[in-house]
């Protein structure tokens, strides 16, 4: 057999040692890779582990203090007391809740005499079981309810992330960490009734995701415990003759018959009536200058502008919000995680009643935004994106309580625009 030239040799030798750097370095590029992304999941494993530390910390130590009873929880455990007596047709009579609250308060702590119990009337046989005589008691009931919800909340975050390509660790730990989303925490806190609405949301959105439109349509009817918020979502569904937008007029339809039927036509009456006494924002526990919304944000920096021309605005930019989104999605046949994250990131910024409970929703634009940073090969960035802005915002309300309210600003801008670049990008 013919020798090999000398400078053949050198040629075969040179290629394969640089098709051996080549892989090499992939090999190194691979491991750097997984380096970082066992990092990170150590930082959010870390940080998941210290909010739950400081969140159950928190709440033990709320049991213990008489300002429980001057948190919202009061306005529920009103309407468990009154529905509780069979008197479900007084559920939004103001001398009633007056009464129940003062037997429970030493001291009238909110304007008007009373914090105003406006909730949906079919959610009051749930509250009447656990409105106990016990006011704590009957709180820490309310709390094991609304952590079963929750443990709901978490399945379908879950479900959605696996769905999305996260592998099953991932989407654990992008699970713990959606559910230790500070908001959310403090929507526990205060006894609201947050948990649930998050579960109709994620119906909602994941329903619609999946062109699942009855799960869509009954999501949102779930979320009508805030019916500020699922009519400002049902509208453009019904406007733009989305399917889900049947299921939602069906559940409506059979919720508002469930209610008459429980506190009858004077009882409806009544829960329009305050209704409109809300939307006025004076006393009764609403604090319109407190809140994270444009209403909010107009009061406290524009102290020489009258408050019924903030409203005015307010409302003005609600319903331009709805506008807009209904004629954004008539222009597309199937909606993408962008459409619906931009539609509740400026709903929330626009809602005319919107307390620090409420910014949980935006737990959903955000899971957006971790799903298109996962799929896009930032899957480090994806883990801890939660995590780390919960905990900036857990501490921020502590620590820098002054810079509280343009953190929650800042961050709905940077989910407005991070979701609108990636639709204009994907396009």
């Amino acid at each position: 057999m013919a020798a090999i030239p000398r400078n053949e040799l050198r040629f075969y030798s040179y290629k394969n040692e640089r098709e051996r750097i080549v892989v090499d370095t992939t090999q190194l590029t691979d491991i750097k890779r997984k380096r970082k992304f066992l990092f990170a999941e150590i930082l959010a494993f870390l940080l998941i582990s210290v909010q739950l530390a400081l969140y159950v910390f928190m709440w033990l130590h709320l049991l213990r203090d008489p300002s429980i009873k001057g948190m919202d929880f009061i306005s529920f455990y009103t309407a468990g007391r009154i529905a509780r007596q069979s008197n479900y047709h007084l559920l939004f009579d103001l001398d009633t809740q007056r009464t129940v609250q003062t037997s429970i308060l030493t001291t009238d702590i909110f304007a008007g005499g009373v914090n105003l119990s406006q909730h949906p009337p079919y959610i009051a046989p749930l509250l009447s079981l656990l409105a106990i005589d016990d006011f704590v008691h009957s709180y820490i009931l309310w709390t094991l309810v609304r952590l079963v919800v929750m443990v709901a909340c978490g399945e379908l975050i879950r479900h959605f992330l696996i769905h999305s390509g996260w592998d099953s660790f991932s989407a654990l730990l992008g699970t713990l960490g959606s559910l230790c989303f500070f908001p959310f925490f403090l929507g526990l806190l205060g006894g609201q009734d947050t948990a649930f609405i998050m579960l109709g949301l994620l119906l909602w959105m994941f329903g619609m995701l999946e062109v699942n439109e009855i799960r869509a349509g009954f999501g949102l009817a779930l979320a009508s415990l805030s019916p500020l918020v699922a009519g400002a979502l049902g509208l453009p569904l019904l406007a733009t003759g989305r399917k889900a937008s049947i299921w939602f007029i069906l559940a409506m339809l059979l919720l508002v018959l469930y209610s008459l039927s429980l506190i009858g036509f004077q009882g409806g009456k009544d829960f329009i009536g305050l209704l409109h006494l809300s939307s006025q924002g004076e006393g009764l526990g609403l604090n319109q200058p407190a809140m994270y919304n444009l209403l909010g944000f107009l009061l406290r920096n524009f102290p020489d502008l009258s408050k019924q021309v903030s409203r005015l605005i307010s409302w003005g930019a609600f319903i331009t919000s709805i506008t807009f989104i209904i004629f954004w999605w008539n222009k597309r046949k199937n909606l993408r995680v962008e459409h619906l994250g931009i539609a509740v990131v400026l709903n929330i910024f626009t809602l005319p009643h919107l307390h620090a409970h409420g910014l949980s929703y935006l737990l959903l634009p955000l899971l957006g935004m971790v799903t298109i940073l996962y799929k896009r090969g930032f899957k480090t960035s994806a883990l801890i994106l939660i995590p780390v802005i919960s905990t900036i915002l857990l501490f921020s309300a502590f620590m820098i309580s002054s810079i509280n309210y343009a953190l929650y600003y800042l961050l709905m801008s940077v989910l407005f625009g991070g979701l609108w670049i990636s639709l204009r990008n994907s396009c």
